[in-house]
């Protein structure tokens, strides 16, 4: 008896240390010529617990500058094109119209359980540094007035919804006569594991009736996959 009172004290304690405890997690991703790449460092306990990811980033083509993306196609059995004909009704469009309405109450839900637990994330370090240019100097010009722009935005939604603790550090350097596109992008933030679980549960609880009911042909066969689920 002793011994299980013993245990369940420790898991109890052992639960609220973790709670208690902060996550860091560090992002950093570079495009610099062919050296591209995004590595994610997780730790926590001063270090002690450490994990990384790195994430490969798609390709740059090197004859112009622009991305390359990879696609697979699957071939066609039959040779003839199959033609499906589909009729949409007034009841068709009220469908839809209460599917949507649906999921936007679901996101609407969503939004303070987020927002409290945006708040609660610390940033302690933002630096983000680009190179960019495409050989003409006028292109070059308006590129980096949208690149500013942009920048500007992400960093005033991340101090808006963010609790940002350091200064951004952030610049766009032009290059007026030769094409480059490099980037360095440096983050820092962690928070306590205790608010991601109430943020969590909170979900949960908003969640407990399980995926809405849908009325339109093609949301409602999330509907069936879910009963499915179920009786499985």
């Amino acid at each position: 008896m002793k011994w299980l009172l013993f245990v369940v004290l420790f898991l109890v304690l052992l639960l609220l240390l973790i709670m208690i405890s902060r996550l860091k997690i560090y992002i950093e991703a570079n495009h610099l010529r062919d050296d591209d790449h995004i590595k994610i460092r997780f730790s926590i306990w001063f270090g002690l617990i450490r994990y990384t990811i790195n994430v490969p980033m798609v390709a740059v083509d090197k004859e112009s500058p622009s991305i390359v993306f990879k696609k697979e196609q699957k071939a066609s059995v039959s040779t003839g094109a199959n033609k499906k004909k589909e009729k949409f009704s007034v009841k068709n469009l009220l469908a839809d119209y209460h599917d949507s309405k649906l999921i936007l109450s679901r996101v609407i839900d969503m939004i303070p359980i987020v927002r409290s637990f945006l708040k609660k994330i610390s940033v302690t370090k933002f630096e983000w540094h680009s190179h960019i240019g495409v050989g003409d100097a006028a292109h070059t010009g308006v590129l980096t007035g949208l690149g500013w722009s942009i920048k500007g935005t992400i960093v005033g939604l991340i101090s808006h919804h963010l609790n940002l603790k350091t200064h951004p550090d952030y610049s766009i350097t032009p290059s007026f006569q030769f094409v480059v596109s490099e980037t360095s992008l440096r983050c820092m933030f962690h928070f306590r594991i205790g608010h991601a679980m109430v943020a969590g549960i909170r979900v949960i609880k908003r969640w407990r009736g399980g995926i809405p009911k849908f009325n339109s042909p093609t949301l409602s066969k999330l509907n069936e996959t879910d009963s499915d689920k179920k009786s499985v």
